[in-house]
Formats: C-alpha cells, structure tokens, sequence
C-alpha cells in the first residue's frame, strides 16, 4: 500500500468518525431472526478490529474499543477474557459527485429593472440556469456483534454519514458520538433509555 494511500485512508478515517455529529447522519441496523440478545452476558473485540491494522492510527482502534465498551456496560454486558460476544468495527467511504441545476433570474441579459410585465431577469423573461458541482465523500462506520460460539452475526449497526473538514478536529468525542447512535438501535436497551 502506498504512502498516499495510507494518508488518504487515515484522513477519510478521522473524517468519517467526526460526522456522527453532522444532521445527515442515517443510521439502520439488523438482528438476526429468532436471536435474544438478553441472553448474553460477556462481550469481548476482534483481534485485530477491521479498523485496527497498519493503514490506521492505533488510537482510533482504543476509541472504539472506549466507545463501544461504554455501550455494552450500560447494558449489562461485562467484557471478558472467553466472551459470549465479539464486536468488530469497520468503515467504508466512496467519493461522490453531486450537481445540482436551477434558474437564477440574474443570469438573463435583460435590463435588470421592474416594468409593466414583471422583472425582466425573471425566468418569465428567459432567466438563466446555473449548475454547481460539489465533490464529497459518503463514509459509513459498521458495528458487527458476533455469537463467539457459532461464530454468526447477531447484529450489525452502521451509521451512514457525509464527511466535512471541520470533521477532523474532534475524533475522540465524534467516535462516542457515532457509536452512541449506532447502540441507540441495539435490541437491548440501557436502562433509563
């Protein structure tokens, strides 16, 4: 993997984790049919997580760990050296192009003034259209909860979100913040939810 690469991984990675505080953030989730997850008592991680490996920064790994264990404490879970659950945290991003098209009165090479029949730089005389393009990345963070014994997916929550650069300065608080949301969808709640 090359340098670039790695720097351009690690930037989306900071980025992505800061945008559980943007308004545009989706977050789904799905349990796997006829399993209870009250049931289980212990939970533990994956060694490595999916976002734990040279291309990442080690502490983004602990800050989930922080984030994700804080989520399942609340819930009663203990973690646990032979656990009855492992978690794993992984993110995806993809480079989107947006273009958006609309009238702008302003463009029309008319007078500029009101008359008898309306403003001439209206759309009603002609107008002109103006076209913006906006290049942006799409990240998503996925929380997966495995039974260790059957070694199955019980559970996966992901957030879904657009990175903006006032993103990247707070990545510790926006970690709890996506993974905050993410449990908001856990089938088992913390107490006083």
């Amino acid at each position: 993997m090359t340098m670039k690469l790695k720097a351009a991984i690690t930037g989306i990675l900071a980025t992505l984790l800061v945008a559980a505080c943007a308004p545009s953030v989706k977050v789904r989730s799905d349990v796997a049919p006829d399993v209870d997850l009250s049931g289980y008592q212990s939970y533990g991680f994956f060694t490595p997580m999916g976002i734990e490996g040279e291309q990442y920064s080690s502490l983004l790994g602990q800050h989930f760990r922080d984030a994700v264990g804080e989520q399942m404490k609340s819930r009663g879970f203990s973690e646990g050296a032979s656990p009855q659950l492992q978690v794993n945290v992984s993110i995806g991003a993809k480079d989107k192009v947006r273009v958006d098209s609309y009238q702008d009165p302003y463009l029309y090479g008319g007078y500029g003034r009101y008359g008898g029949y309306g403003y001439y730089g209206s759309p009603w005389h002609g107008g002109g259209t103006r076209t913006t393009v906006r290049e942006y990345t799409e990240a998503q963070v996925y929380i997966d909860v495995v039974d260790a014994g059957s070694h199955e997916l019980v559970w996966q929550g992901v957030a879904t979100f657009t990175l903006t650069e006032k993103m990247q300065q707070q990545v510790r608080e926006t970690v709890f913040l996506t993974v905050s949301s993410i449990f908001e969808q856990f089938p088992v709640a913390a107490p006083g939810s």
